[in-house]
């Protein structure tokens, strides 16, 4: 059987624990008159400028700490029993060298023994005060740069605006004057087209191209500026993948014999029907196939695939082209980027017919990606869930009505 402990209820005394309590938890003990007077006070003074314990005595208090100064009615009321507790939490006590400060805590309770005194207990906060400094300064911090970031957007929302603005002007502005040279143009050759010479007739031709290309331009530029907008919205409806491809590519099988290309296209009937667009996804799926078209040489194939793969369909368009190189795969996306390739062999384009497709499939819930080596042409594709896609409901106007 275990022998009883020695320590008894004397070992337990308050006045046995109370050294070990002061010194664990840093404290200076004092104790103090009504008047503010220190009447007997621990050791630990000496680190709050008395020189030693015994030179503290008789002090007031506010000499010791101004921080004080102003509370003398606070800490008679408490030497006095006519409030239980006065404090003052966490004062930064800097140096004047500019060191790192020291922070203490201040607090008054009634003597429990001495009638009219009280005790005051000096406790170093210094670690939790600099980590409180260090917490404040970094919200500043923040408050300072929340505030930079949010005045920057609101300059970029405005920028945004006035973008979208100058979009439309220009359009317009542009717009009328195309319609006028092109009307002129078409009455000139549907007139006199007998009895123009070739060159002529092959100049108005240039015209018209030219047309059509700004036309094309700023439609590509106002789509673009509607898509990021969100004015852009869906009209949904199941959609057959497989009369989509087939439409698309009868759409440019007579360009692809004009330029000595192959155009090719497959998809299974039986496919599932997605929910979309067909109007929207038949334009992306068409500028795929015109980048394609563009891209191969004569002599070379492009091919047109829908299948399954897991939950989604991919529609893929295939190429015998140069192929991309991967400095120019990572900047496919970026507005107006032509690759290196369309600079050297002068391809006509925007710039912007992929980041239409990927605008378009992105509201659809898809994914646009591409596949590419240089020499070894390149496949595009774009993926769509099955089971209908995750467009906000405000971008989606539902056919039927």
């Amino acid at each position: 059987m275990k022998q009883p402990s020695a320590c008894t209820d004397e070992a337990l005394a308050v006045a046995h624990l109370a050294p070990l309590f002061i010194a664990e938890l840093g404290l200076a003990v004092a104790c103090v008159d009504a008047e503010g007077t220190i009447a007997a006070c621990s050791a630990e003074f000496a680190a709050y400028g008395a020189e030693a314990r015994e030179s503290s005595l008789g002090l007031p208090l506010t000499e010791l700490f101004p921080e004080l100064i102003g509370h003398e009615q606070d800490l008679s009321d408490v030497a006095c029993g006519r409030s239980p507790r006065f404090e003052l939490p966490r004062i930064n006590r800097s140096a004047p060298s500019g060191d790192d400060p020291s922070y203490i805590t201040l607090t008054m309770l009634p003597h429990p023994t001495v009638v009219n005194h009280a005790v005051l207990l000096v406790q170093d906060v210094t670690t939790e005060g600099r980590l409180e400094q260090r917490v404040t300064q970094s919200l500043n911090e923040l408050r300072l740069l929340r505030a930079e970031l949010e005045a920057k957007n609101r300059r970029l929302v405005e920028l945004d605006e006035q973008k979208s603005a100058f979009l439309r002007m220009a359009a317009h502005d542009l717009r009328a004057p195309l319609s006028v040279i092109k009307g002129y143009v078409d009455f000139v050759i549907e007139r006199d087209g007998n009895r123009l010479s070739q060159r002529t007739t092959d100049d108005l031709h240039t015209v018209q191209a030219r047309i059509k290309q700004m036309t094309q331009l700023i439609d590509s530029l106002l789509n673009v500026e509607r898509i990021d907008s969100g004015e852009a919205s869906l009209c949904c409806e199941p959609v057959a993948v497989a009369r989509l491809v087939e439409q698309v590519g009868q759409g440019f099988q007579m360009l692809a014999e004009q330029r000595g290309l192959t155009l090719q296209w497959s998809a299974s009937p039986d496919l599932p029907h997605p929910l979309g667009d067909p109007d929207r996804l038949a334009e992306a799926l068409a500028n795929l196939v015109s980048n394609a078209l563009k891209f191969t040489p004569p002599g070379g194939e492009v091919r047109i695939e829908a299948f399954v793969r897991g939950d989604v369909i991919d529609i893929e368009v295939s190429d015998t082209g140069p192929g991309i190189s991967e400095q120019d795969q990572a900047r496919l996306f970026q507005s107006f980027f032509r690759s290196e390739e369309a600079r050297q062999r002068r391809i006509p384009g925007s710039g912007l017919g992929l980041i239409i497709v990927r605008a378009i499939i992105e509201q659809h819930g898809g994914q646009v990606y591409c596949r590419s080596q240089v020499g070894q042409g390149s496949t595009f594709g774009m993926s769509l869930p099955i089971s209908g896609h995750r467009t906000s409901p405000d971008a989606i106007r539902n056919v039927s009505s």
